[in-house]
């Protein structure tokens, strides 16, 4: 999509009429003193006394002599092309337009008549013309590098990279004094992921104009992809150099200090744009979300209850306030807040959602499913509202009931993964099968980084003893999303299990136990493993604790746990 705005146009109209100083004679490029009569009655004083005029700033009074002039000489592209470069800059872009097709109807060969062309095609976003005109002034005159600048940078614009590449890249050679063609040269790098090219051409143009701010913002970007974090930081350290109060330096450099974990930073460069801001409600959201993130919670609900006191309409404060007093633990105040979000606000689904959360962590699960019901009631073809009672569901048993919610979630947002997952779940439950790893299989599809559904098929597939180096694969990828995952570090361990590769199994399934999870299973696993190795003082222990997790499995972990103590006195009677 091109972007191209009432400033580039302007940009252009000065760049087309730069190209043909000294076309129009002296009268226009050294105007008199300001006149009082017109110096003769013909088109080219008439057209120098317009020119003038315009160069004041007085737009109206050189559009009047314009016309007069154009009365006396119809058939001129020229003054036609100048009636369009004051239609430009007052604003009248199809009146522009107009003026502009009819100067190089009258004129063919008037070049600056077909870049302010294209930069009005360029503008209605009408790509195909724009390149048209572009490339019409180009064929005029092959050397222009001004021409090949423009063209350029509309390939780029359209995605055209390698059109883009091949001409920018003849245009650094035929120009390497200036900065713009090494600049847009770095865009096109950049569009092809080619980061430390992008950066080379990035700096060569920021050290040829030193002023040139957004090409040392792109150099940043440039060297942050390739995790060259010091060196971007030095760039907007340069920048700030330049300008001690950029905004959006203080606020990529706070960004860069967030990513690289240095939190206290961060927030020094956030307080900096906060200062800086004369409306800084979105910069202090910043400094909650990184309050939140970092799980300082009270700070981040101090940060969110501030701005309200201020903005009581505020609904993204609002959300992210109820969400944090829910994670510092009081609920009661996280209910008052989230359940005031407005229905029309974008936060009203998620603040429902939190709230279903809560009742349910409180022991009031019909409250959850009451409110979950009563809303999607009011938004039947809300998605999220449907996977929030679906689990709730599934949770009370209701499996069917579940399925049939998940289902209408998938017809409402098909390409969703974690609705795909969610019914995958629910069908293995139902003892669907096949249809379950149909259903797992496509979350992964849509989103191969979902650790959930990667788990779920790799650990289904070792608990049937089936494809094991599948299973292996999968539970890999999952665990490179999340490595410290009990359950996921639980699936590897089974799988060295399954194989009969019991040492390099417990070293899994001890990091899984110790991961926080509280799952029986865990315990189970980790259990079974030691008695294979026959340490029966920890399968003793890994028994007790899946036992004391899921009381409800003890028909099935008892008889394991009576074994492990008979043989764990043996051995040490032994």
């Amino acid at each position: 999509m091109i972007k191209t705005g009432q400033k580039i146009l302007t940009a252009i109209v000065c760049l087309a009429f730069a190209l043909c100083s000294g076309c129009i004679g002296k009268e226009a490029a050294t105007p008199p003193a300001k006149p009082k009569t017109l110096i003769k009655q013909d088109s080219l004083a008439l057209f120098a006394t317009a020119e003038w005029l315009f160069r004041q700033g007085k737009n109206i009074e050189a559009a009047r002599y314009l016309e007069k002039a154009r009365q006396l000489d119809p058939d001129s592209g020229l003054l036609q092309l100048e009636a369009a470069r004051i239609l430009v800059t007052r604003g009248e872009s199809e009146k522009a337009l107009l003026a502009t097709k009819k100067a190089v109807e009258k004129s063919p060969d008037l070049i600056h008549g077909w870049i302010l062309l294209g930069g009005l095609y360029s503008q209605k976003k009408d790509v195909t013309r724009a390149m048209q005109a572009y490339e019409k002034a180009l064929s005029l005159d092959p050397d222009s590098q001004e021409t090949q600048l423009l063209l350029g940078m509309l390939y780029w614009e359209d995605g055209q990279i390698e059109r883009a590449a091949s001409l920018l890249t003849v245009l650094v050679n035929k120009s390497p004094d200036s900065a713009l063609p090494y600049y847009y040269l770095g865009k096109v790098y950049m569009a092809q992921k080619r980061y430390n090219q992008a950066a080379q051409n990035f700096l060569r143009a920021s050290r040829l104009s030193p002023r040139f701010a957004t090409a040392r913002f792109d150099l940043a970007k440039a060297y942050e992809l390739q995790n060259k974090n010091t060196m971007a930081e030095n760039v907007y350290l340069e920048i700030l150099k330049q300008n001690p109060e950029s905004a959006r330096a203080h606020d990529l450099l706070g960004r860069l200090y967030l990513r690289t974990g240095r939190t206290d930073q961060a927030l020094n460069q956030f307080a900096v744009v906060k200062g800086l801001s004369k409306s800084d409600t979105d910069v202090r959201i910043k400094i909650g979300l990184v309050h939140f993130e970092q799980e300082r919670f009270a700070e981040a609900a101090e940060e969110f209850s501030s701005i309200l006191r201020l903005e009581p309409d505020n609904q993204r404060a609002r959300y992210y306030l109820g969400v944090s007093l829910q994670e510092a633990g009081d609920t009661e105040e996280a209910t008052k807040v989230l359940a005031e979000i407005k229905p029309e606000s974008e936060f009203f689904v998620d603040g429902i959602l939190h709230l279903a959360e809560i009742m349910d962590r409180t022991d009031n699960r019909d409250k959850a499913r009451a409110l979950l019901e009563k809303n999607l009631s009011l938004k039947p073809d809300e998605p999220d509202l449907m996977v929030g009672l679906a689990a709730l569901l599934e949770v009370d048993g209701d499996l069917k009931q579940a399925e049939k919610l998940l289902l209408r979630a998938s017809e409402q947002e098909s390409g969703n993964a974690e609705i795909h997952f969610r019914l995958g779940v629910v069908l293995d439950k139902l003892s669907r099968k096949e249809e379950a790893m149909k259903s797992l299989r496509k979350a992964i599809e849509l989103d191969d980084h979902h650790a959930r559904a990667l788990n779920y098929v790799g650990y289904t597939l070792a608990e049937k003893g089936e494809d094991l180096d599948e299973a292996e694969l999968l539970i890999r990828r999952a665990l490179a999303v999340e490595p410290y995952s009990g359950f996921i570090l639980d699936s590897l361990g089974w799988i060295y299990y399954k194989r009969g590769q019991y040492d390099k199994a417990l070293v899994y399934l001890e990091r899984a136990a110790l991961s926080g999870e509280e799952d029986s299973v865990i315990f189970e696993h980790l259990g079974d493993t030691a008695m294979k190795l026959k340490q029966y003082k920890k399968a003793v222990q890994a028994y007790e604790h899946a036992l004391k997790q899921d009381a409800s499995q003890k028909s099935k972990l008892m008889p394991k746990l009576k074994k492990a103590r008979n043989l764990m006195k043996k051995n040490i009677g032994n």
